[in-house]
């Protein structure tokens, strides 16, 4: 497996982040119960060759998806991908990301799963009584 450097693992990481930062509202990235993001280097697919990507990792904690997802930057294309990983495989969930929808594909991956915003206000109103009780 190649090993693509420090640099462009921490390049992509913070461009991914920078733009969740500059699209997505905070209480939304936080509704993802994040508990860890680290810098990364992920190989996958791509016209049929393995290659090396960078990426950056997230275990999230949503209504919608638990787990481990992997996020990457296509510099070229201007396009994010997303991973989830189970029982130790990636699995692609979605390619060809617009920049402006990655907080919106990842919302609706990790939290609503294509809920309206009405479903989505109504289960957090049932979640939360049940804290309460």
């Amino acid at each position: 497996m190649k090993r693509l450097s420090k640099k462009q693992i921490g390049r992509a990481a913070c461009t991914i982040l920078q733009q969740l930062a500059l699209t997505t509202p905070f209480n939304v990235v936080y509704s993802w119960g994040i508990t860890n993001k680290v810098a990364t280097q992920i190989e996958i697919m791509v016209d049929g060759t393995e290659k090396a990507v960078a990426a950056l990792m997230m275990d999230v904690n949503g209504f919608n998806y638990q787990g481990r997802l992997y996020v990457t930057n296509n510099r070229v294309k201007q396009t994010f991908g997303l991973y989830s990983e189970q029982n130790g495989m990636l699995h692609e969930e979605k390619k060809s990301i617009a920049y402006k929808d990655l907080g919106q594909v990842l919302d609706a991956v990790i939290e609503t799963g294509g809920m309206s915003q009405q479903e989505h206000l109504q289960r957090l109103r049932e979640y939360a009584k049940r804290l309460l009780a």
